[in-house]
């Protein structure tokens, strides 16, 4: 995983950026998610996927914020 997603960063298939933190997740067995509004988002830790349950448009709006 890698820690800050950089503003052009280019992701490998089945890597995504955690809208809280910023961290590159990858795909897989096991990998935390959440669907809202159509769109499946993946998350590095279960405190950034409660983070963005709590309040999607937020991080939406906001952007990743750092490592929480």
């Amino acid at each position: 995983m890698q820690h800050q997603h950089e503003p052009n960063q280019q992701l490998a298939p089945g890597e995504h950026i955690d809208p809280v933190c910023g961290m590159t997740v990858e795909e897989g067995p096991g990998a935390l998610t959440l669907e809202y509004k159509g769109t499946t988002y993946y998350f590095c830790s279960n405190g950034c996927r409660r983070s963005f349950e709590k309040d999607p448009e937020k991080w939406l709006r906001e952007g990743p914020q750092g490592h929480m």
